[in-house]
């Protein structure tokens, strides 16, 4: 194994590590690179010395491509990370999981979903253009327009994002000024142009998706206060993995969990709710409410309808 994916593995580790035990001490985490980190793979050139430890938490902290900064508490003597960025970017987690997948002596125990969506080959090349401020050109095909050709597009990209194990570009085309997003698994050829872009500075990616959940962001759609009430069972889910940063929990015993967001009602929001209806409920507002009863309504009818040959879903 690379020095590289050594140092990486070993970035992951100690962020973790933080994240897990905040304000970790530095002798704690020296510990822990000593005792736990020696199980991965071709970590021999890399090192667990003192010194090694402060250059690495320097480095992450330099690093463009975490967006993550470590702090360090003079009155607790211990190492953390801001709350407001304790949520690692799936594409973190994607370099963690993918350099486990690299350890010898975890092949045996680490199961993934092996459901790979399409596209997953132009992430690293768009990475590179939106780190260099590249010109891209695609050949996009909608799945709403599938028996058209795909469609060649040049496009300025400034961000990739990720949902339900489904990535997504978030770009503008040539010449407007309206951000969009592009589905990687929709994306025939790409090729990178011999042309820069100038960014828009006015464009904050993490403020245009706020309030959102999922990738449909509607800059027309205003954010809602949203109550949801939970079976005791179901709440525990909801409390582990919050449905969104802006979840509140407000009632939390032996017969309800209570929570509050502020969030877009959108498309994949709905969709959530919907695969939690099962304990759930919603207290409001009664727009969202009546929304999924009759998302319900329509979905009973399907399923008592008998289908015969030559039936659509019209």
């Amino acid at each position: 194994m690379s020095k590289k994916i050594g140092f990486l593995q070993r970035w992951m580790f100690i962020i973790d590590k933080i994240s897990a035990h905040p304000y970790i001490s530095k002798q704690e985490l020296e510990a822990a690179l000593e005792s736990e980190f020696t199980v991965y793979d071709g970590i021999a050139g890399v090192g667990t010395r003192s010194r090694t430890l402060e250059r690495d938490l320097s480095e992450i902290r330099q690093a463009p491509y975490m967006d993550i900064s470590i702090e360090y508490c003079r009155k607790r003597k211990g190492y953390y990370i801001p709350t407001d960025e304790k949520s690692l970017s799936k594409l973190n987690r994607l370099f963690e999981v993918s350099s486990l997948l690299s350890f010898s002596l975890l092949k045996e125990i680490l199961f993934t979903d092996h459901r790979k969506p399409r596209g997953l080959e132009h992430r690293f090349t768009l990475v590179s253009a939106i780190r260099g401020l590249v010109e891209i050109e695609i050949e996009y095909r909608k799945y709403s327009t599938s028996t058209t050709p795909g469609q060649r597009r040049l496009l300025h990209p400034y961000g990739l994002r990720e949902f339900k194990n489904r990535w997504y570009l978030l770009a503008m085309e040539a010449g407007e000024t309206t951000m969009k997003v592009w589905g990687l698994d929709r994306i025939g050829k790409l090729t990178l142009t011999n042309r820069k872009f100038t960014k828009d500075p006015a464009i904050d990616l993490k403020k245009k998706f706020e309030h959102c959940f999922g990738i449909y962001t509607n800059s027309e759609l205003p954010p809602e206060r949203v109550v949801l009430s939970f079976s005791p069972l179901s709440g525990k889910y909801t409390d582990s993995l919050p449905l969104h940063e802006s979840q509140r929990t407000l009632i939390h015993n032996e017969e309800e969990y209570r929570v509050e967001l502020r969030v877009k009602l959108t498309p994949d929001f709905i969709m959530e709710l919907l695969s939690q209806s099962a304990g759930m409920r919603v207290i409001e507002p009664a727009s969202l409410r009546e929304t999924l009863i009759d998302i319900h309504r329509k979905a009973l009818y399907l399923l008592e309808d008998t289908p015969t040959s030559g039936d659509n879903f019209t």
